[in-house]
């Protein structure tokens, strides 16, 4: 299978999920209410490509030749060539919005008669931001009007040398094209094509899943009748009980987090001298041992505030179903990640910046713990730089770390605080729906049937993507292709 028609059958089960979406939504109009980022499914099934550098460059003859008959958007953003122009551009802006939500994929284009200029460096510093691996490409125009001397060899090294000095961190592919007479269209073209195909499939991958999350949800809603019971004094004081109780321990944890270092750093003094990098793991299990029994307390007091809050309206195992859905906000053996895993040393390199995606997702407490045990923070994983003294110890590992966790925490209590926030909104509507006064209204039975049939829909769009990821797979094997679609693309 082409890449283009990979992105077209990909096109054609987004499309599927917003039918399926329209038709859930009209059958329980109040669904739409609990997504927490309602998807852009268009998107997934149209992407954008954009086509990113200074004037002059050639980028809108580089779309012509690409092809107007594709199946993804082109979106012309032009880059600042000076400083001046940067102000005025807003920097990182096009239209009002970063490239990166404008856009899928990224093509970066420059000329290959000049080096880049500081300012596009700086942009492209950004595009790894926003862009992840894959979803960025650098393209080299011109290549016709390389001067006499000058090889193709020697243009490639000077800019690969430029892309890895800017980037060190990131391996972007780069292509050498020429509109004017085609050379190394068909290479990049197909190059894009698989990139933005594996692009797509991950964000299709990612919206059946949350379809997924909120469909439970609306079964946990509709299993959560006796609720309906709470009057709208009960949850606003619930709400504001444990809105208070998240930000007083957060404050808390804030301001122990140095004495927990001190602490930690003392322990470890005795071991140097000694690498950085095992000392940087120390640290992070000392560090993380200290905290867990924090967030343990903390979900002991949220038990409580809940008993003592649910009992005024509602009691029997209605509230105990509740109790352990707010645990799970904030339990750091939960559902999105492994502590006692993270302590063995389980998460490392691409698994720990795949776990950080999924808990950064989900966000609460789960977060910190995953941040300060698994060892994400910032990247800071240590050097091998060998550590003689107690005051190297706490400069070059426990300060950088210290300050990440502040971060974590902070971030920690405002996520927490957001699902503490989401699932009393959830709570306010079962008591809508289930209200006296609605109940009529709503046959609990027939809309739980419709929110298992569109589980059965989504399960199956599901099993659809993957099997198209096998075919896709077989077929580039059968012709010698590598199996992310990637292009053969010499890479920087």
């Amino acid at each position: 299978m082409k890449h283009h028609e990979r992105i077209q059958e990909q096109a054609r089960l987004a499309r599927g999920l917003a039918a399926e979406r329209q038709q859930l939504f009209a059958q329980v109009p109040f669904a739409s209410e609990l997504e927490r980022t309602p998807q852009d499914i268009e998107r997934i099934a149209r992407p954008v490509v954009a086509v990113a550098g200074t004037a002059s460059l050639g980028k809108s003859t580089l779309q012509l030749t690409l092809g107007a008959d594709v199946p993804w958007k082109w979106l012309e953003v032009e880059v600042p060539a000076t400083p001046e122009a940067s102000e005025l551009a807003g920097d990182f802006e096009a239209g009002g919005l970063g490239v990166g939500e404008l856009a899928e994929h990224c093509l970066l284009v420059l000329s290959a008669l000049l080096p880049p200029s500081p300012e596009v460096l700086e942009w492209l510093q950004r595009l790894v931001e926003v862009f992840p691996e894959g979803s960025l490409q650098v393209v080299l125009t011109r290549k016709d009007e390389l001067p006499e001397g000058l090889s193709l060899e020697d243009v490639r090294e000077r800019f690969t040398q430029e892309l890895r000095e800017a980037v060190p961190h990131r391996t972007l592919p780069l292509f050498l094209v020429s509109s004017t007479t085609g050379e190394g269209l068909e290479e990049l073209r197909e190059a894009l094509a698989g990139s933005l195909a594996q692009r797509q499939k991950a964000l299709l991958e990612a919206a059946l899943k949350d379809w997924s999350t909120l469909l439970a949800e609306l079964h946990a809603l509709l299993g959560m009748k006796d609720l309906a019971k709470l009057r709208p004094e009960t949850l606003s004081r619930l709400r504001l009980c444990l809105d208070e109780l998240l930000a007083e321990e957060g404050r808390k944890l804030e301001d122990a987090l140095p004495h927990l270092a001190e602490e930690s750093v003392r322990e470890l003094e005795p071991r140097l001298p000694e690498a950085e990098r095992p000392l940087t793991q120390a640290f992070r299990e000392k560090l993380g041992g200290r905290v867990e029994p924090r967030l343990k307390e903390l979900r002991q007091r949220v038990d409580a505030v809940l008993a003592r809050e649910l009992a005024r309206d509602v009691e029997g195992p209605a509230t105990l179903a509740l109790a352990d859905r707010f645990g799970r906000l904030i339990e750091p053996d939960g559902l999105f990640f492994d502590w006692r895993f993270a302590r063995k040393g389980g998460l490392a390199g691409v698994g720990a910046a795949l776990l950080m995606g999924v808990a950064r997702k989900h966000g609460g407490w789960a977060l910190l713990g995953a941040a300060l045990v698994g060892g994400v923070l910032a990247g800071l994983l240590g050097k091998g730089t060998r550590l003689r003294t107690a005051e190297e110890l706490k400069r070059v590992v426990a300060e950088p770390l210290l300050e990440d966790s502040r971060q974590r925490v902070k971030q920690a209590t405002e996520s927490s605080r957001a699902d503490v926030e989401r699932v009393c909104t959830l709570l306010q509507k079962v008591a809508e729906v289930f209200s006296p006064a609605e109940a009529g209204a709503w046959d609990a039975e027939r809309l739980g049937q419709a929110v298992t049939q569109a589980e059965s829909r989504q399960q199956q769009l599901g099993r659809e993507l993957t099997e198209l990821h096998w075919k896709h797979t077989l077929e580039g094997l059968q012709e010698g292709l590598p199996p992310a679609a990637g292009g053969s693309a010499p890479t920087a």
